[in-house]
């Protein structure tokens, strides 16, 4: 596979008022003032936990200082946590790939600022996966810096969806049989949990899986499992639900 390119206590009080009349922040309930935002993480004085997905119990990869700045993509529900900001169950998709609760984030309002992240659509009932998106994100987060799998992209999507194999021989073949069914957008950000395909200068292909807002996890990131932008391999095809029709 290629490899890729180097790669305030006013909110509080508001906070505080909803969290004691039962309110909880939701995605979608409000129109998302901008596609990004600025917010700075305030905890009690402890790093926060980055994870893989919109919970405690998917992976922490990587912690943030308290006080540091930190850049909204979107946003989406899951856990609620209580923290600095009160109890909520909006989560922050940051730059660097991972998510946080938007309790431990300052950004002005204890609302939704920026839009809800973007999931793929489900893949045919004929050959469901046995891990769904975040599930399968996670697993990848899982194996952060490994590069155990080089060379082994589309084997690693495949078992990141909780299958033995893709029953494809290369990403390039899988990529061609998803152009060649209708699967392949080459239009739009990928979404959440969507395959992301990819030509090489080999003839095999690469594909990695996409965290959404113009991020994916993947092999060959310098070498390593990692987090780069969609469009950081230079020869992008598209992307698809997670369809693998001959995984086994």
């Amino acid at each position: 596979m290629d490899m890729w390119k180097s790669f305030n206590a006013g909110r509080a009080l508001v906070v505080a008022a909803a969290v004691v009349a039962g309110a909880v922040a939701v995605p979608g309930t409000s129109l998302a003032a901008a596609a990004s935002a600025t917010g700075t993480v305030k905890t009690a004085g402890a790093a926060l936990t980055v994870r893989s997905g919109p919970g405690t119990g998917y992976t922490g990869w990587r912690t943030i200082a308290n006080g540091a700045s930190v850049t909204l993509l979107c946003q989406t529900s899951g856990e609620s946590v209580t923290g600095t900001y009160g109890t909520t169950k909006l989560w922050d998709l940051l730059s660097n790939g991972g998510m946080v609760s938007d309790a431990y984030i300052y950004t002005g309002s204890d609302g939704q600022v920026v839009n809800s992240c973007a999931y793929v659509g489900a893949e045919p009932s004929s050959k469901t996966n046995p891990r769904a998106a975040e599930g399968a994100i996670n697993w990848e987060f899982q194996h952060y810096g490994s590069s155990a799998y080089e060379n082994l992209c589309l084997a690693f999507a495949a078992q990141a969806y909780g299958w033995g194999g893709s029953g494809w021989n290369t990403a390039e073949i899988g990529g061609d049989w998803e152009s060649s069914h209708g699967y392949l957008n080459t239009t739009g950000i990928p979404p959440r949990g969507a395959l992301v395909w990819y030509h090489n200068s080999t003839g095999d292909g690469h594909v990695a899986i996409s965290l959404g807002e113009g991020k994916v996890i993947g092999t060959s990131v310098a070498g390593h499992v990692g987090v780069a932008g969609y469009l950081d391999h230079g020869m992008y095809r598209g992307w698809s639900v997670a369809y693998l029709p001959a995984a086994w």
